[in-house]
């Protein structure tokens, strides 16, 4: 085989791509979304059409910005708003990765807990566990790290599925479903379910990170994001209204795992175990890409310079492995300090905030994309995505908000200094020349 050819080998392909944004999206987050949707009733389908609305423009302005030479999320932000913006969105996004990479982790091992109950004691340890096993698997390179997340992507559906078919079975044998009309819908609840639904719709972000690792990221990502994001929308709402359906919204708001304890209370328990199984792996599946693209960022950044060369080194399988430890190593460190209880509730918040800084990444992708394809589509997309940041920024409450325009302020400093630190910037590795 040419190198070539195995380089070519090496890449991500369509269906592998659109593994790539699904899996970084569909985690721990749905699974557990209901719980904090429950009390808001009739509000939640508004905030669900918002955030569908405002997440699929921003996806398809994310599309318009992607370059042939597959230079990942810097280089497609520094294409149109210069340099200075591109090192911004990449240096907020790599930090709101890593600070949520523990909160996925933990997930797993709840979810674990869920169908062995004398785990619950040892969280911490096996979301350590997971973390490592994880980052040795990104080691292989981008294509193991994509054939496992293919493989999570194709387990993860089934609870959002099974909920979806048990509703509709009973819908249509007639039987009693749940209402979800109380309360009514209310500006302040249609917000905050839109804040809530948008958490779970973040992470496609993720796909745009590999530099020079996807095979023609010009169609196969810019595909992957549309049709990706508007399947798990549309997921999304019909399981979270198939699970209100199902089961009281009272019943909801109390329960740990709502989406096994549906299927479990028309499937058995056992149905209820392999749901939360499926859960584990969805939520495991999700850490996969979100530590390969948190490295992948550092990486980037590492290339042009604006962070230690020594995050620029890649090994055999082309994995950028020094870039890969560091954003581990400081998950890792955040996930020790939640070891301590006094901690917790800091930890809490910086999930929070760790959502809300990447609307700053989703801001740029709508403005470079308005200043590339002077399409009226793409400008109006973009109107659309930037009035739903709003939007978001205004749910997510004003203390996330200036903890994330504070982290901004630190990457622009950081920016300022960089040169005397740091050698001339490396040549982006270039995507395998296709046949």
């Amino acid at each position: 085989m040419s190198r070539t050819k195995a380089s070519r080998d090496r890449l991500l392909g369509p269906w592998m791509t659109l593994a790539l944004v699904i899996g970084g999206v569909v985690g721990s987050g749905i699974f557990y979304l209901p719980v904090a949707l429950a009390p808001l009733g009739a509000s939640v389908p508004i905030g669900w059409l918002i955030s569908g609305i405002g997440v699929m423009a921003l996806a398809y302005c994310a599309s318009r910005i992607v370059s042939a030479e597959g230079g990942g999320l810097q280089a497609y932000v520094e294409h149109e708003l210069g340099p200075t913006a591109g090192f911004l969105v990449t240096w907020i996004t790599w930090n709101s990765s890593w600070i949520g990479n523990p909160a996925v982790a933990l997930a797993t091992a709840a979810a674990l807990g869920r169908i062995f109950p004398g785990l619950a004691d040892h969280l911490e340890a096996l979301s350590f566990m997971f973390m490592v096993i994880v980052t040795a698997v990104n080691m292989r390179g981008i294509r193991a790290a994509g054939e496992l997340n293919f493989v999570t992507v194709l387990i993860k559906i089934l609870p959002l599925a099974g909920v979806i078919v048990i509703a509709a079975a009973l819908g249509f044998g007639g039987a009693h479903l749940q209402k979800i009309d109380a309360p009514a819908p209310s500006f302040g609840n249609i917000a905050t379910a839109s804040a809530l639904c948008l958490w779970a719709l973040t992470g496609f972000e993720f796909s745009l990170a590999p530099v020079g690792k996807i095979r023609d990221p010009q169609r196969n990502l810019s595909r992957a994001l549309v049709v990706g994001l508007a399947t798990i929308a549309i997921g999304y709402l019909l399981a979270t209204l198939a699970l209100s359906l199902i089961i009281p919204n009272a019943s909801i708001a109390k329960s740990i795992a709502p989406f096994p304890d549906a299927i479990g209370l028309y499937g058995g328990e056992v149905a209820a175990m392999l749901a939360a199984a499926a859960m584990a792996v969805s939520a495991f599946g999700t850490l996969n890409v979100s530590l390969m693209g948190t490295g992948e960022m550092l990486f980037s950044m590492g290339l042009r310079g604006d962070m230690p060369r020594y995050f620029s080194r890649t090994n055999r399988f082309n994995a950028p492995y020094a870039a890969q430890l560091m954003s581990a190593a400081v998950g890792c460190v955040l996930l020790g300090l939640n070891a301590a209880k006094e901690t917790a509730q800091l930890f809490t918040f910086m999930t929070l905030f760790a959502a809300d800084a990447v609307l700053y990444l989703y801001s740029a992708a709508a403005i470079a994309a308005m200043l590339k394809d002077r399409k009226p589509a793409t400008t109006l997309a973009c109107l659309i995505g930037l009035a739903f940041v709003l939007f978001a920024f205004y749910g997510s409450g004003l203390e996330a908000f200036l903890l994330s325009l504070g982290l901004v302020v630190l990457g622009g400093a950081i920016f300022l200094i960089r040169k005397p630190w740091t050698s001339r910037p490396a040549e982006v590795v270039p995507a395998a020349p296709l046949e």
